[in-house]
């Protein structure tokens, strides 16, 4: 046996981060040979090889990583096998090689070993190698299982079902690393091989380096082996197998997900999917898709890619415009790549004496690119158009003169501009606008001085008229500021724009407004005499006072001057009239006679203060007179009742002794003499109880009443032991074990449990009913344990004498084995039982037959079977090829080229077992004709019994290669005696299905070297 190691490889997600591909570098005789496949050593003696990943891992993180392995297909004399590594750097090194892989003395380091080869010779190395192709976790680079620090697992026989895997065939792999349960896990040909649980990795190998990196190492030596790896997926790594790509409007994209293991491939969405149940269908979407392939392999384990299809618009190229030019003059090249990178040709030939359009055609590299058009503009010589210069004023200020004309021509004016005379101005036209010079006038004319009428003067606050806008000798203007009838005012008057006018002034004289000035009235009281008013003010203005007095409200009066004081302006006097005021007090609740009296308030609710009489008394109803205190106008005195209630005593009627649990009505809440209130504690009529009564209102006292609760007495008598149905029943005792006497009901019943009740004869006091229940056993029924279906002919069953509750007794009939039949269960005597019936059914034996569909298309990746039964009952089991029963009959997964044996039987098994022997067809994935006779030829041995069939293989070109018989001995892997490199070749073949009728089919298999 040689010895493998297999160093797997794993990029792990840090800080959330996918890395997109794939990362190699190489040491050794290791090389990249495709589509994700590496080979570590060729079939050569004294190779050693190595492929490390730039992808950092950090064991905080889940990760699972699934490949094929090929540990070539020298099983005698092969050496020396592979390893997986995991180390804290992506340096491509190695360590020893022969029994150490490759990896020996690379330390810190995980490792997992595929060893081929047993070490076990001084000469070669002693490493306690097992006889068997194995699998084993090593740490730091030591590949010594008997060292108990460097062996964590295994050694293990890799495969479950053979010693060697130096069988030229691929072998699928899957490491797993569960970071909560501190679990690493390997798995070969679909079967779990080791398991190394509760162990720190990133602690005990790599002292917590968040970042390890991985490859695969592997070495032969006087001994050799073909090493390789092909990946199936890395979870870790996003589209291991596919790209995104972009595809122009209506054009489709061809892709291939296809892994070296996979069975099934389901695309979705289906849209734009040319086949979604193939590994290399043609995906062809209106916009942008991002697909998502779920891709099954032969360990039935799920794998998912995305492949994004960008759906690019057709690209337009961008140029700059290109300014108009002069009729004549030169026109530059026009650029051949356009601002968006897009490379072409311009047409027609460059014309600079008409505007034309110029189309732009991208060049065969830009194939979603558009052809575009280019105006290019041609102008006429054009004469500068300005606007007219309105008439100046000598000495005002003249605006610059446009340098952009009315119709867009820039230039320069000449001679400078003067505001002191007329002036003709020339315009040149800036270079390059195909334009003429051009002139403008500029008029300039003389100052005039605007005449107004002076404007008499006014009193303040009378009206002035407006200032005319128009001066006598025609100048028209406005005037500021706004006119003021309050002060005198000198107002400028400015002339309009362009009458060439000076600016002028007119003064108005305002008199100021005399105001009359009187001594204001003392207020009154309502009613109070009122004398006239002064018609001379104090500051010497006479005049007339409205409205009449009036001493009976609060009024103000307008005085008004005498036409003689022009300037005079009106004035007014309020003569305040007080009213009356009453004081306001608060009423005084009613108290008990003898209650505490608080003083009465010596200010009303009014503000007014005052004295009260006469002095309080708690005993008797009086009301008191409140007097103001003097200097407080227009007060009057105010009265207030204090009421005193006398103190009253409750009574109420006594209340009868009454029973423990009796109805005790509520107590009355108004006593006989007519005072209200509530009683506490709450009403109990399960004892004695003292109850306080609480008057409502304030004057009454509170008293207190008993009422007595007797205790009940209740009949006593001595419990009945169960009876049998039918047991005689004494008659039940007419006085209990208390001495109280009474009846019972209902009537002695001995047939049912029944619960009596004792009724006490009257006069006994306070004794209440009593029950007493009398049991009555239901007749036990009996049950057993009884097999209740045998097949017709089967070993009569012992019906058992005893039931599962203890119950003896015996059966009838004798039991019957040919037809169903019911036994009765007759208890023995004296049990308390009944009498019970079991039914044992007597299936007949079914006759059965089989027939088989075929599900899948022959050569299909899930080869699958219906099988249909036919006779019996229709509950079947099926089996295929003597594995476990079960009821499902349909078969998935099913290998070709061999005999399959399907059987079908009753779930009952009362029935013969129907088989049926069958095929389904089949082809290798891929055979290696490098020269060590085996698997040197390719072949469908599934039709060898066809010879008529055909089989045509191609290059990925469609180029015909070879066409060979499914009985002949295969193609050898060469084209006209040339070797063919190693790679996927197409085949079709034609052949007749189970079913008889002409079938073709065409796949794809790989060539390795």
């Amino acid at each position: 046996m040689k010895k493998t190691v297999l160093l797997l490889l794993i990029c792990i997600s840090i800080s959330g981060r996918l890395f997109a591909q794939l990362m190699p570098q190489f040491t050794g005789s290791a090389v990249d040979i495709g589509n994700n496949c590496y080979t570590i050593t060729p079939d050569i003696n004294n190779q050693a090889g190595g492929v490390f990943y730039n992808n950092p891992i950090d064991f905080d993180e889940d990760f699972t990583i699934y490949f094929q392995a090929n540990f070539g297909s020298k099983d005698g004399d092969g050496a020396d096998g592979m390893a997986l590594v995991f180390k804290t750097n992506p340096n491509a090194e190695l360590g020893g090689s022969g029994g150490g892989l490759g990896y020996q003395g690379l330390t810190p380091s995980l490792i997992v070993e595929f060893d081929t080869f047993q070490n076990n010779a001084p000469n070669i190395g002693v490493l306690a190698d097992p006889s068997y192709d194995h699998i084993a976790i090593q740490r730091n680079g030591n590949p010594f299982h008997n060292n108990t620090f460097s062996n964590l697992a295994g050694p293990v026989q890799a495969s479950v079902t053979s010693d060697n895997i130096e069988d030229g065939m691929q072998h699928d792999v899957k490491i797993q690393w569960d970071t909560m349960a501190q679990t690493f896990s390997v798995f070969f040909d679909c079967e779990q091989r080791l398991q190394l649980t509760n162990f720190d990795i990133k602690t005990e190998i790599f002292s917590g380096d968040d970042t390890v990196f991985f490859g695969f190492v592997g070495s032969t030596g006087g001994l050799s082996n073909l090493h390789q790896v092909c990946f199936n997926s890395i979870t870790f790594v996003e589209n291991l197998n596919l790209s995104d790509t972009t595809i122009c409007d209506n054009e489709s994209a061809p892709v291939d997900a296809s892994i070296p293991s996979g069975v099934s491939y389901n695309w979705s969405p289906t849209n734009g999917v040319s086949n979604p149940n193939i590994a290399n269908p043609t995906l062809m979407p209106t916009v942008t898709t991002t697909y998502t392939v779920t891709v099954e392999d032969i360990c039935g384990e799920q794998t998912t890619e995305e492949i994004t299809v960008t759906v690019a618009s057709n690209e337009t190229p961008v140029f700059d415009a290109v300014d108009p030019i002069c009729l004549g003059e030169a026109l530059s090249p026009l650029p051949t790549t356009s601002n968006n990178g897009i490379t072409g040709i311009w047409s027609p030939i460059i014309n600079s004496t008409a505007t034309t359009t110029y189309t732009f055609t991208p060049d065969a590299s830009f194939p979603c690119a558009e052809e575009v058009t280019l105006e290019i503009i041609v102008n006429s010589i054009v004469m500068p158009e300005f606007d007219v210069v309105n008439p100046i004023c000598s000495g005002d200020t003249l605006d610059p003169l446009p340098t952009t004309s009315n119709n867009g021509i820039t230039g320069t004016w000449s001679p400078a501009l003067d505001d002191t005379a007329t002036t003709t101005y020339t315009f040149t036209p800036d270079a390059g606008q195909c334009a003429t010079s051009e002139t403008l006038t500029v008029i300039v004319n003389p100052i005039v001085t605007p005449v107004f009428t002076a404007v008499d003067s006014i009193c303040e606050g009378d009206a002035i008229n407006p200032l005319p806008t128009t001066s006598t000798n025609g100048i028209t203007g406005t005037w500021s500021p706004a006119l003021d009838n309050t002060t005198t005012t000198t107002y400028m008057f400015t002339p309009d724009i362009g009458q060439c006018a000076t600016n002028q002034t007119i003064t108005i004289t305002v008199t100021p407004v005399i105001t009359p000035i009187f001594n204001s009235v003392a207020d009154i009281c309502s009613g109070d005499t009122l004398s006239p008013l002064p018609t001379t003010s104090n500051n010497g203005i006479t005049g007339t006072w409205s409205p009449v007095l009036d001493n009976t409200t609060t009024t103000t009066y307008n005085f008004t001057p005498d036409a003689s004081f022009t300037c005079a302006q009106t004035t007014t006097l309020e003569i305040v009239v007080n009213p009356i005021v009453i004081p306001q007090f608060n009423t005084v609740d009613p108290i008990c006679n003898g209650d505490t009296l608080n003083p009465l308030p010596t200010e009303s609710i009014n503000g007014v203060i005052g004295t009260w009489s006469p002095a309080l008394d708690n005993t008797s109803t009086t009301i008191y007179t409140f007097t103001p205190d003097a200097g407080q106008i227009c007060i009057r005195e105010a009265t207030l009742e204090i009421i005193v209630n006398p103190i009253l005593d409750p009574t109420f009627d006594p209340i009868p002794p009454i029973c423990a649990g009796d109805n005790l009505l509520s107590l009355p809440t108004t006593s006989t003499n007519g005072i209200d209130g509530t009683w506490s504690p709450a009403i109990n009529n399960t004892a004695t109880t003292t109850y306080t009564f609480t008057p409502n209102g304030p004057c009454g006292n509170t008293t207190t009443l008993e009422i007595i609760v007797e205790p009940l007495i209740i009949s006593e008598f001595d419990q009945i032991p169960p009876l049998c149905p039918g047991e005689v029943l004494a008659p039940l005792p007419t006085t209990s074990n208390n001495g109280i006497t009474g009846s019972w009901s209902p009537a002695i019943d001995n047939s049912v449990t029944t619960t009596y009740t004792f009724t006490p004869n009257a006069g006994q006091g306070c004794t209440v009913e009593a029950m007493l229940t009398v049991e009555v056993l239901d007749g036990q029924i009996p049950t057993f344990n009884i097999q209740d279906t045998i097949c017709q002919g089967d070993t009569p069953l012992v019906l058992p004498t005893i039931s599962k509750e203890g119950i003896t007794g015996t059966w009838s009939p004798a039991f019957n084995n040919i037809t169903t039949t019911e036994y009765t269960f007759t208890p023995d005597p004296n049990q308390c039982a009944d009498v019970s019936t079991v039914t044992v059914t007597v299936l007949p034996i079914e006759q059965l037959s089989l027939s088989i569909t075929f599900s899948s298309v022959p050569f299909n990746n899930n080869q699958s079977i219906i099988v249909n039964a036919t006779g019996g009952t229709g509950n079947y089991e099926y089996q295929l090829d003597n594995e476990s029963w079960t009821s499902n009959n349909v078969f998935n997964q099913i290998r070709g080229c061999e005999d399959h044996i399907i059987s079908v039987r009753e779930i009952t098994g009362c029935s013969n077992i129907a088989t049926e022997v069958f095929r389904v067809f089949d082809f290798p994935k891929f055979f290696t004709p490098n020269g060590d006779a085996v698997n040197e030829f390719w072949n469908i041995k599934c039709l060898s019994d066809q010879p008529n069939s055909l089989v045509s293989i191609f290059d990925r070109y469609g180029k015909l290669l070879k066409q060979i018989t499914p009985n002949s001995l295969g193609w050898d892997g060469t084209y006209n005696s040339n070797l063919l490199p190693s790679s996927d070749y197409w085949f079709k073949v034609d052949y007749i299905d189970n079913n008889g009728v002409s079938q073709s089919f065409s796949s794809h298999f790989t060539l390795k070297r």
